[in-house]
């Protein structure tokens, strides 16, 4: 890591079959340390005022459509997500009527890989024809949090679609989820085989050889294992990959835990896989998530911890619930096998809510497959009790910003008291790794020394769901 190289620069044109990348200059940002770069965005819209409510997608994945209630209860309208418009033509003239209605903001920066993604489509018609005979290269696209990628590869997505070709759509959670269930009925299946992941991915080829991949990164040894072992088979079985992520392919895991085991996946994606590098110079969600602060009505994230957050809390659960009923208690099946009690519920009625503390869904030893399985039987999550986080909280403030992340994915609401302004939640863990020194208040930016070993320590800021920010000095 000692000697820094040149950063890739934007594609203008298409790169050779296989370009070998230099590593990023090393220079740091802490995700904790700019939390408003993902989480706090994510946060932002989770909390926006009430007008603004949007419901659950419904999502369909290797294992069929997840659930998708219409909410609209109690005078509150959850309005549905503006789509983007589906007439006929290229991407480019859906980008420009979907700018003429407002449903995105122009910027240039754009403009290239909706071509790219629009050649794409081409090569995939043509496999589709048989009139081409090999796979054609998928698309990396990568940038600054909030720079419109999952935004063109949702258009690309739907466009592949209209045209009658399957293609799969994973946010990097569910991806993990589809995968270890398909793993782990090939094991039930066929017992102990040598190479049980290239069955994996010949199931994913044979559903959709196109996976649309959003927000690729990695936490840990074990997701880089996966990973690795997944993308290797995917390709060698003809797959076609279109990847969104904050990071370039190098800087994936670039301090991790024996990060030569997961080399051959960065060497996969750029034999596979064209770079696009988006570099827009502003985080749209940030920008709307305060356009949406400054409107009216009720807030759903409340502050300091105390009587007034609860009352407000109690307040805005019945308003979204749309009446004031008594709460139930139950169990919540979680995939794989597990389950997670819940103490307080609601199910009656269009709009289903669960309650949890902080302890429960953070502190104790959850994840995102119970999150998941939360998205897939409730339409509003209320957290009580969040704290400032502690410079020893990390792997709970991990837990917080994944929980907001996949609520956030799918478009559904959370309550929650904190005991802080959602900025000021992270304060001890950016002093513990800037060394004492201020954030620049303008973008939470810092420079931060970073220990050279692996991502999966507890003591680690690559333990965050938003390792996507964090470049690595020593």
């Amino acid at each position: 890591l000692g000697q820094a190289k040149p950063r890739p620069t934007q594609l203008t044109s298409s790169p050779p079959r296989f370009s070998r990348q230099a590593p990023v200059a090393c220079t740091l940002s802490c995700p904790a340390m700019r939390a408003a770069r993902e989480c706090l965005p994510r946060v932002a819209a989770a909390s926006a005022r009430l007008p603004h409510c949007n419901p659950p997608v419904s999502r369909t994945g290797a294992f069929g459509a997840l659930p998708c209630r219409a909410l609209l209860k109690g005078g509150v309208p959850l309005q549905p997500r503006r789509a983007f418009a589906a007439s006929s033509g290229n991407l480019l003239q859906k980008y420009e009527e979907n700018v003429r209605t407002g449903a995105v903001r122009h910027t240039e920066a754009q403009i290239p890989c909706l071509v790219r993604l629009e050649e794409l489509i081409g090569d995939l018609s043509s496999l589709g024809s048989g009139s081409a005979s090999r796979p054609p290269r998928g698309v990396y696209m990568y940038g600054d949090p909030g720079s419109g990628k999952t935004m063109m590869m949702d258009m690309f997505h739907a466009a592949v679609q209209e045209r009658g070709l399957p293609s799969r759509r994973a946010h990097f959670h569910d991806f993990m989820l589809d995968m270890s269930r398909e793993l782990h009925r090939i094991r039930k299946e066929f017992g102990s085989i040598r190479d049980p992941m290239a069955l994996v991915a010949k199931s994913f080829v044979k559903q959709s050889p196109l996976l649309c991949f959003d927000e690729c990164h990695v936490l840990n040894v074990g997701d880089a294992l996966l990973m690795r072992s997944f993308f290797e088979r995917l390709f060698e079985a003809g797959g076609v990959v279109v990847a969104t992520s904050n990071l370039a392919p190098d800087e994936l895991y670039s301090s991790g835990i024996n990060r030569e085991v997961f080399q051959p996946f960065i060497n996969a994606i750029l034999e596979h896989c064209d770079q696009m590098r988006l570099t827009v110079g502003e985080d749209f969600r940030s920008s709307k998530s305060a356009k949406l602060a400054a409107s009216s009505g009720a807030r759903t994230f409340f502050w300091p911890l105390g009587e007034n957050a609860d009352r407000q809390l109690v307040a805005t659960l019945e308003l979204v619930l749309g009446r004031a009923s008594t709460p139930t208690s139950g169990i919540i099946e979680v995939p794989m096998g597990r389950q997670l009690a819940c103490r307080r519920m609601w199910v009656e009625g269009g709009v289903r809510a669960a309650e949890f503390s902080y302890e429960e869904l953070c502190v104790r030893p959850v994840g995102t497959h119970d999150y998941i399985a939360l998205c897939e039987n409730f339409d509003v999550i209320v957290l009580t009790g969040v704290p400032r986080f502690s410079s020893t909280d990390e792997n709970s403030a991990r837990r917080f910003a994944g929980l907001v992340d996949v609520l956030y994915d799918r478009h559904l609401r959370l309550l929650c008291t904190i005991d802080a302004a959602p900025r000021e939640l992270f304060a001890a863990i950016r002093e513990q790794y800037s060394g004492g020194d201020e954030d620049d208040q303008a973008d939470l930016r810092a420079s931060v020394r970073m220990p050279t070993h692996g991502g999966a320590s507890g003591k680690h800021v690559a333990q965050f769901r938003l390792p996507q920010s964090v470049k690595y000095t020593e």
